[in-house]
């Protein structure tokens, strides 16, 4: 729906969720945001321009039309910003402009002897990815630190014939020279997607070689194992497997009412919406979930880039707002 704007135009705005834009006497777009109650929102901008940044004034000033879009959840809002915002690259969105690809963290269960490693592309088939992660700063830590606790091997690719520095060193397992008889490297993959899955059995095991490694005064093994404590704490806040990121993710607003996203592999598929939130209304969700989650699971490509930074936004939100949310697991 599109407003001119007069004054006291907002006044007559619906107090939905949704995404708003700003065009200028020419149509240009130059400014797109998002939210939870469009009137509110929107009003801000014409009584309350005392507190304004002077970029903000000059959008205001500038603007001639303002367009609604109605969304059924805030989630959805913030999709469709960041989609527009892609599109159109309004001039007032600046910060929002530079759109990245964000790094997981990839368990090459492809390869014969599997690895982890930083990626910022999904293009490994049969590969494990988890994240994206938006705070990357201690990312090559935690893999390094991985790798060091774990003793996988950090040479990158398919499995080389000879060994190197780190199997000489005794720091890798070396499975490209030892006949893994006793499946000791696998088992130790398997402790590394135990940590990477936020797996609560392995951090407390952590914890306690970290609190032994105290005792005996190793504090720079100490200092290693605490790193992999929170990368298993900071992945079991959320489910940061794209594998097995499927959910039912279930809010209740009082102006809003019930309303439930699915979301298959990191990805929000389908809204449902109500106005009442009852047992029974769980339980249709439920089952509608489940059938999408049947028709679609594994059916899914490696996400572009845009699809990236949408799975940001979804880990993000659910973050941020996870105690207010009923999450119901989908799938295995």
């Amino acid at each position: 729906m599109l407003y001119t704007i007069t004054p006291g135009f907002h006044l007559t705005l619906p107090e939905k969720c949704g995404v708003y834009i700003y065009r200028d006497k020419d149509e240009n777009i130059i400014y797109i945001g998002k939210a939870k109650n469009l009137k509110k929102r929107i009003s801000t901008y014409f009584y309350q321009n005392k507190q304004h940044t002077a970029k903000t004034k000059r959008m205001v000033h500038a603007a001639r039309t303002v367009e609604v879009r109605y969304t059924a959840s805030e989630l959805e809002a913030l999709l469709l910003e960041a989609r527009l915002i892609r599109r159109h690259l309004p001039l007032y969105n600046r910060a929002l402009r530079n759109y990245k690809a964000y790094p997981f963290l990839v368990l090459r269960t492809d390869l014969t002897a599997p690895y982890v490693e930083v990626s910022r592309d999904t293009v490994h088939e049969d590969a494990m990815y988890f994240g994206p992660y938006h705070k990357t700063n201690w990312l090559h830590n935690a893999v390094d630190s991985l790798n060091s606790w774990l003793k996988l091997r950090r040479c990158l690719g398919p499995l080389p014939s000879s060994s190197c520095l780190y199997a000489d060193l005794g720091q890798c397992l070396a499975p490209c020279i030892t006949i893994d008889k006793d499946n000791v490297y696998n088992e130790q993959v398997k402790k590394a997607r135990a940590i990477l899955d936020g797996d609560p059995k392995m951090k407390q095991r952590l914890e306690t070689l970290r609190d032994e490694a105290v005792d005996d005064l190793h504090f720079e093994e100490a200092a290693r194992i605490q790193t992999l404590v929170n990368l298993a704490g900071y992945n079991s806040l959320l489910t940061r497997s794209v594998a097995h990121h499927h959910a039912l993710v279930v809010s209740y607003d009082a102006d809003v009412g019930c309303t439930g996203l699915i979301i298959v592999h990191g990805r929000l598929l389908r809204t449902l919406h109500t106005l009442d939130r009852t047992a029974d209304v769980i339980r249709t969700m439920q089952e509608e979930a489940r059938d999408l989650y049947k028709q679609t699971v594994g059916t899914l490509a490696a996400p572009t880039v845009e699809e990236v930074d949408e799975m940001l936004i979804i880990a993000s939100w659910l973050e941020y707002r996870l105690k207010e949310l009923d999450i119901y697991p989908l799938g295995p």
